[in-house]
């Protein structure tokens, strides 16, 4: 890939925006992408993509303003269309004038991704990643290469470039199963993926050693794997996004900035800065310059994420957060604990270790009234020992609950990425000492 293509779009939408509007931002990413998919035990299929997605945002000076996705084929077609939109439409109690483009051209990349991807090495994922010794299995590797191009109605131009290496496997042993994912800005030889193969390898034997138990519907102490931990912090971060709290989508508020609101052993931080977590980035889509910040620190909320738009509505400046359309994370990290799995089981005594999940969803987002749903292993802990595995359950709370009664968290963080954790994070164990436990009709 040549920065000779995002130039040209990026020239010709200036080109038919720049006597239209009063204000365009152009945000053009090109990747290129392969992926292994695992199926039975064994690499079934490569696929390859090139792809371009292109994000625009126009405004006029009387608070007009969209953003939008564009086509590929033939965007520039596309702009008289969107600028009819734009005359279409009322002035936003959003609108903020485009910040300066304080962001600085990046790249992290690892040539031996590029040069995959390019066909100009060998990669043998499959060899790499031993499936052929892992039996019963499913899930996906991933390979990508992305160029990032910005240009704004100001004369801001910036460029980044980054690769990444994810996936997921999940591993079969007779009806039971475990999962884990991996992510990273490089390619190791397969040395973090293999690791996160043998966990799930290892999650999966255990519960098939063991009978199968029921519990009652209750309140539980629950050790959660970095896996559900991870969607669940997610889940906690985007209630800190200042978007979703104008769209009465959150139970934070910004009057809650400086309250301790979570257990002190949380702390969480967004960092686009951390060049061991693939999203990393030094401009955010807004083009300002992003830096690492705590979003929790020691219970304590310490920021809420924005873009222009909602820090002028808000009455604050941006975070560097900006998305084409809301604001975002970049990259989370958990702090850890000191405690390695076996003394978190001992301290868990008796309840249940989650070790993976899915269909997290609201009852209600004001007061952050959750539920979600296992995955694979449940296992039945007693006096700090597995004694039994469980099908599903469902865990249902309120988020401030759950993160208020940390007991205890993992010393080992795991590099995660998957449907279900967005963005890539490190993420420890958490030992929740207090959460309701019922039993899903699914």
């Amino acid at each position: 890939m040549t920065w000779s293509n995002l130039e040209y779009i990026a020239d010709k939408l200036s080109s038919k925006l720049k006597e239209k509007v009063d204000e365009y931002l152009i945000l053009v990413d090109e990747s290129k992408k392969r992926m292994l998919k695992l199926a039975n035990g064994e690499a079934s299929v490569t696929q390859s993509w090139d792809n371009i997605e292109i994000g625009l945002y126009i405004a006029r000076g009387n608070g007009k303003m969209l953003s939008i996705g564009l086509s590929t084929t033939s965007p520039e077609k596309a702009v008289g269309n969107i600028i009819s939109l734009l005359d279409s439409m009322e002035p936003s109690p959003m609108y903020a004038p485009l910040p300066e483009a304080s962001g600085e051209d990046y790249s992290l990349t690892d040539q031996a991704i590029i040069q995959y991807l390019e066909g100009t090495r060998e990669l043998d994922l499959a060899g790499d990643l031993a499936l052929s010794e892992i039996g019963n299995s499913a899930g996906m590797a991933e390979i990508r290469y992305s160029k990032i191009m910005l240009a704004n109605s100001m004369g801001g131009f910036l460029r980044g470039e980054k690769t990444k290496f994810t996936g997921y496997i999940r591993v079969f042993k007779g009806d039971r199963s475990g999962q884990w994912s991996w992510t990273s800005p490089r390619y190791d030889g397969g040395k973090q993926a293999k690791l996160s193969i043998e966990k799930a390898r290892d999650l999966a034997e255990e519960c098939s050693r063991l009978p199968m138990g029921k519990i009652e519907p209750g309140e539980y102490r629950v050790l959660l794997s970095p896996m559900i931990a991870g969607n669940l912090v997610g889940e906690l971060v985007r209630a800190a996004n200042a978007g979703r709290i104008v769209y009465g989508m959150s139970f934070i508020n910004p009057g809650m900035i400086g309250e301790k609101l979570f257990s002190s052993m949380l702390t969480i931080r967004d960092e686009p800065r951390n060049p061991e977590l693939p999203g990393y980035t030094s401009f955010d889509d807004e083009g300002v310059s992003t830096k690492d910040k705590s979003v929790v620190e020691k219970g304590v909320l310490r920021t809420i994420l924005h873009n222009s738009k909602t820090a002028k509505l808000m009455k604050t400046r941006t975070t560097g957060n900006a998305g084409i359309i809301m604001p975002r994370s970049f990259n989370l990290n958990v702090s850890p604990g000191d405690s390695p799995l076996s003394e978190l089981l001992e301290t868990l005594g008796n309840g249940l270790y989650l070790t993976n999940n899915w269909y997290t969803r609201y009852q209600n987002y004001s007061e952050g009234i959750f539920s979600t749903v296992s995955r694979d292993s449940v296992f039945l802990v007693k006096n700090g020992e597995f004694k039994a595995c469980l099908n599903r359950v469902r865990v249902a709370d309120k988020m401030i609950n759950l993160f208020s009664n940390i007991e205890a968290l993992g010393r080992e963080v795991w590099p995660l990425e998957w449907w279900e954790i967005k963005p890539s994070a490190f993420i420890p164990h958490i030992l929740v000492g207090k959460t309701g436990v019922s039993l899903p009709e699914i």
